[in-house]
């Protein structure tokens, strides 16, 4: 063999030594980055829509979620029927590898809070009995937060639903919807409860001293709502005097009442609250 021929054997064996250890560094590097979850990050995160909502209403938000800020992906969507029984569509993993989204989706999206709370009470029999879980996050638009609040009250000593960890409110009226037509131009049960100084909402704050302590809280209202105004979706504070709350105000007249679960902004004090995103 050749001395030139040497040379090129020798440096080909280096060049692919370097390129092995850059593999290898690439590799160990990568997996280092990506951390186990916590106990906390493991527990489904449970996305309840308003009236008349639909699958649609959180939709967009579990997608940005998923593929642009990396914060989880939707495993589950439950159904609940107007008589109360339950289908669903996916299926939840008992050590999951990414923060696991779940949609519940109400067939009557008008119905009373009575009604609703009961159907997402059985939507989370579901959860414990079908999955196991024994925990859960909360997010509630509109009168979904109402919904999930009376659904935590209503189930505040059973053993049957998981515990509720973190709870995010987004426009929910806890003093009723301020806007003057809503009742004019929209049907069903749901409207009588809605409206300020309900009896569905006096119910709430009088049972307020009953709402478990440990629940974290967040309100999120929008300074551009013009269905629920930022003084009744953060009216919440003196239902959850006793818990570790917080409130947050998006100054953006562009952003509508359904806008605040379309918007970025909203998205990172949800991630925020959450996982510390």
């Amino acid at each position: 063999m050749s001395i030139n021929h040497k040379h090129s054997f020798l440096w080909s064996g280096i060049i692919i030594s370097f390129f092995t250890l850059y593999i290898i560094f690439r590799t160990t590097n990568v997996q280092s980055s990506e951390k186990p979850l916590t106990v906390e990050e493991k527990y489904p995160t449970v996305f309840v829509h308003g009236y008349k909502g639909t699958y649609n209403s959180f939709r967009t938000m579990l997608e940005r979620f998923e593929n642009q800020h990396g914060w989880g992906q939707k495993k589950l969507e439950i159904y609940v029927a107007e008589n109360g029984s339950v289908v669903y569509k996916g299926s939840l993993s008992t050590n999951p590898t990414t923060p696991p989204l779940v949609q519940v989706i109400f067939e009557d999206n008008r119905a009373s809070l009575e009604k609703q709370a009961i159907w997402l009470e059985n939507a989370m029999k579901l959860l414990h009995h079908q999955f196991d879980v024994s925990n859960v996050n909360i997010v509630g638009h509109s009168m979904g937060g109402l919904a999930s609040t009376k659904y935590i009250l209503n189930t505040r000593d059973s053993l049957f639903v998981p515990r509720t960890h973190k709870f995010i409110t987004i426009a929910t009226p806890f003093l009723g919807v301020t806007k003057d037509s809503y009742d004019q131009i929209n049907t069903g049960a749901a409207v009588i409860d809605l409206k300020p100084e309900s009896r569905a909402l006096k119910k709430l704050f009088l049972n307020r001293h009953l709402f478990p302590s440990d629940i974290n809280v967040l309100s999120i209202a929008g300074s551009g709502d013009d269905v629920v105004n930022v003084q009744s979706a953060i009216g919440s504070q003196s239902l959850f005097e006793k818990n570790q709350y917080q409130s947050r105000i998006v100054y953006d007249p562009s952003i509508s009442h359904s806008g605040l679960h379309e918007t970025i902004k909203v998205d990172r004090l949800v991630g925020d609250h959450l996982w510390g995103k």
